[in-house]
């Protein structure tokens, strides 16, 4: 009976060895922290003293929230082509047409491989012809195609009849929207802020477009397919709020490819569609 109950030193001994991984841990945490070292130009504001003192303030109750919210509309229509065409694929696949998970992890597996390098091709494309058409482009080609792409996707991908190669392709398609969006994006959001408030103007846009306005996608999608059994349904969001952030973004969002994140200049007053000033030309 005794050999049945566990050791008393069983929960300590478990307790210890998750201490000593913490500790373990945090060491590979600090000793990482130790050899970092900040940008030259963080370095340089921080010995002039003109690091923000209240960066909160600065970025969102001063002229700089119209910028936030500039960001805020180009990063949900980000978040849902991220979501809805990348991690929605697989969904379609396993939950809708009932693939099995080997599968359907292979065709999305295959598509990301293939895909991987336009993030750094469309993100050099950007540099030469700017950031805003080509993350527009990834919007309407998103909400333009999403529901002939998912129902070609149905037809391609049957259970004990899968088309590999159209599957791949119409995934790496997607994909490539996702590239399209996100691989610009981080030059426009570096370009878009001045260095004193740029981590945190760039966080909250960020985190509500990808955290609610992608991480949405998956309960949106998923309940209007299961409660009324139609793709369209299902993609409704998908396609209408990169739809409505295109249109939007179309007015508002400037061209920053030809900014320099490096020096400090004060913002003059942005026109609808200007980009804030925050650096000398390249």
């Amino acid at each position: 009976m005794d050999a049945d109950l566990p050791h008393q030193g069983d929960g300590a001994q478990t307790a210890a060895q998750a201490t000593a991984e913490r500790r373990r841990g945090l060491t590979v945490k600090f000793w990482i922290r130790l050899k970092l070292q900040e940008t030259p130009i963080f370095a340089e504001m921080k010995a002039k003293r003109q690091t923000a003192t209240n960066p909160w303030r600065e970025a969102f109750l001063g002229p700089n929230l119209k910028y936030v919210l500039i960001a805020i509309v180009v990063l949900i229509g980000q978040g849902v082509v991220w979501y809805s065409s990348q991690f929605w694929a697989l969904f379609f696949l396993q939950t809708v047409q009932k693939i099995d998970v080997l599968t359907s992890s292979t065709i999305v597996g295959i598509a990301l491989v293939l895909a991987a390098p336009f993030f750094v091709i469309l993100g050099g494309l950007s540099d030469r012809i700017g950031r805003k058409p080509i993350i527009l482009g990834g919007m309407a080609l998103a909400a333009l195609t999403y529901l002939p792409i998912y129902t070609a996707l149905g037809q391609a991908a049957r259970p004990g009849n899968v088309n590999y190669p159209l599957a791949v392709f119409l995934v790496f398609i997607l994909v490539l929207y996702v590239a399209m969006v996100y691989g610009p994006v981080a030059a426009f959001l570096a370009e878009f802020f001045p260095s004193r408030i740029r981590y945190t103007s760039v966080s909250v846009p960020y985190h509500i477009g990808n955290g609610w306005g992608g991480g949405l996608v998956p309960f949106i999608t998923s309940a209007a397919y299961a409660s009324t059994r139609s793709l369209a349904s299902a993609l409704a969001y998908p396609i209408i709020v990169p739809a409505v952030a295109f249109v939007i973004a179309l007015f508002i969002m400037p061209q920053t490819h030809h900014l320099t994140i490096a020096g400090e200049r004060p913002a003059p007053a942005m026109r609808v569609g200007q980009a804030p000033a925050t650096g000398g030309s390249r």
